[in-house]
């Protein structure tokens, strides 16, 4: 079979074919000319091009979640690197894997004058796993030998011993663009896989700790859970002891735990705190998106807490971390859950009190309301269809999703890993290619402009369909305490684009809805999810003034 001529380009890409990464996103240059080369001939490997390094490293994140699998980005030398950083961020805290290769010029010519030759190497090494140089001289065995085991080492790291982002740099001389037959040299080192469990001893105390603490909370974060876990988790759920909280993208959405906790916690006050108060707090997963309980629980400080992360990551979020328990939550639920004993305690039933009694407000409320952001999202979550993974961007629409309740069964992500709007659209671009099911989008018109060359590639899924709710800026500053409390400063914050979204859209050849009261809104969901050659892309315009105060007044009530 052809390859490159440049051993490191050939021995990259058979590895990666030979280890299952099926995926390469390349964007297009010159000195990664061997690369290239080298996956578009290699067998297995599906080469999918995105011109723009920003939205290609996005894309190639989107796919990856879905996939569960490493997928390989393919980039020139110089600054093309750098635009794959603030996906490569969002990769490492949400440990997302992705095989990062970047071609480089010979490290004799950094910082002497030659073109797009900077200092590349460990260029992105804060937020990656692991950084790897490949040799450029690769004449001998020895060098070639190392050279193999460094791209075994790499490929193994993305998803081991937890998953998330590695770079492999490769500085290539010319010329770059020969061909050879390939000639396998460098062997194939197969990982094996390994789980950690609870020492029995270790476990008997745990379980102790939860069988006898009075409250118990149990506070899950972003991430995508086995049914095993579910039912662990549904099991604890029964106790007196416990209640479960979850988010949108913690995907837990059961009737037995607090799932809406921006909604409940806002009717905690100085007359009920004691009661709601944990003792124990057990967290796992990844970020929390709601402010409100993260601010609640630096207060409350439990007497302990417990984190669950196999990477033993130390997260100390609330400020109480006692117990860093280094296995994955599935394996830690399985191995305690079942053996934990209800006592006489009515926490978790305090809990759901407040639960129904928000829920009730919540109704009236958004009943109550005129058009704004919080009636679109009541009538989105009510009509789009449950079998459709839902991508949320930041920072709005992952806010308000978090004050209904979820019962149909989608599946939601969301950027949280370092909450950035700069990737959204292109990650849910990439979702939508990986899995080629309905895909829904829901996305602010800041966001959405940001990141509109989301749809400058080739694999656009028709199954995406995108919402974007317009309210003229970045609303969100208007909502957050202290951009509007200067008139002078808060356009520096609330900046409303100026951008016709209906004729960009157009510009990509997509489908374009829009939407500004209740009737056309629901008429426009109709059409949205009407099959389609392309995305489609329903535009809706709110008030920008009526939306931060309906909100305030929503939040009012909810605590009176």
């Amino acid at each position: 079979m052809p390859t490159s001529d440049q051993f490191a380009a050939a021995e990259l890409a058979r590895l990666c074919a030979a280890k299952g990464i099926r995926h390469a996103v390349i964007s297009p240059g010159s000195r990664s000319a061997p690369l290239v080369i080298a996956f578009s001939k290699q067998e297995g490997i599906e080469c999918l091009q995105v011109i723009d390094e920003r939205s290609a490293a996005f894309f190639a994140l989107g796919m990856a979640q879905q996939l569960h699998a490493p997928v390989a980005l393919i980039c020139t030398s110089g600054s093309a690197v750098l635009n794959y950083g603030p996906a490569i961020a969002e990769a490492f805290y949400q440990r997302i894997p992705m095989l990062v290769i970047t071609a480089d010029r010979p490290e004799e010519w950094v910082d002497q004058g030659e073109g797009q030759a900077i200092r590349q190497q460990n260029v992105l090494a804060l937020h990656m796993k692991r950084s790897v140089q490949l040799p450029r001289l690769l004449g001998d065995d020895l060098a070639q030998w190392h050279c193999g085991r460094l791209i075994n080492e790499a490929i193994d790291a993305t998803l081991l011993p937890v998953p998330g982002p590695v770079h492999v740099n490769v500085p290539f001389a010319e010329p770059l663009y020969g061909i050879t037959e390939e000639t396998a040299t460098s062997r194939f080192i197969a990982p094996i896989m390994t789980e950690s469990f609870i020492l029995p001893e270790h476990a008997r105390w745990l379980i102790g700790q939860l069988s006898a603490c009075k409250k118990v909370m149990v506070l899950a974060g972003q991430g995508v859970w086995s049914e095993g876990l579910r039912e662990q988790m549904l099991h604890l759920a029964t106790m007196p002891q416990v209640t479960v909280h979850t988010e949108a993208t913690s995907n837990l959405d059961e009737p037995a735990f607090i799932t809406c906790i921006d909604r409940v916690i806002e009717a905690v006050n100085n007359k009920n705190e004691k009661d709601l108060r944990p003792d124990l707090l057990i967290t796992f997963g990844g970020a929390v998106v709601s402010k409100r309980i993260k601010g609640l629980l630096r207060k409350w400080k439990p007497a302990q807490h417990w984190n669950i992360d196999l990477g033993q990551r130390h997260y100390d979020t609330y400020q109480s971390l006692t117990h860093d328990i280094a296995v994955s939550p599935e394996i830690f639920f399985a191995q305690i859950a079942p053996q934990v004993q209800p006592n006489e305690s009515i926490y978790g039933e305090v809990w759901k009190m407040m639960d129904v009694s928000t829920r009730g407000m919540h109704t009236r409320s958004v009943a109550d309301a005129p058009f704004c952001d919080l009636t679109v999202f009541n009538t989105l979550l009510d009509r789009i269809p449950g079998d459709s993974a839902v991508h949320l961007a930041n920072s709005t629409p992952a806010r308000y999703v978090q004050l209904f309740d979820r019962v149909r069964g989608h599946r939601w992500f969301s950027n949280r890993g370092t909450s950035g709007i700069d990737g959204c659209t292109s990650t849910a671009v990439g979702a939508a290619f990986a899995t080629q099911q309905l895909t829904t989008l829901i996305t602010g018109d800041t966001a959405f402009c940001y990141d509109s060359n989301a749809f400058w590639n080739k694999q656009l899924s028709p199954l995406l369909k995108v919402i974007v709710i317009d309210n003229d800026g970045g609303n969100i500053f208007r909502v957050i305490e202290g951009p509007d409390k200067d008139p002078e400063l808060l356009p520096w914050f609330d900046a409303p684009h100026g951008r016709n979204i209906e004729q960009l859209v157009r510009s990509f050849n997509l489908s374009y809805y829009h939407a500004n009261d209740q009737h056309s809104l629901e008429a426009g969901i109709d059409k949205l999810y009407t099959q389609h050659e392309a995305p489609a892309v329903l535009h809706i315009s709110t008030d920008r003034f009526t939306s931060p105060k309906v909100l305030r007044e929503y939040f009012k009530r909810l605590s009176q």
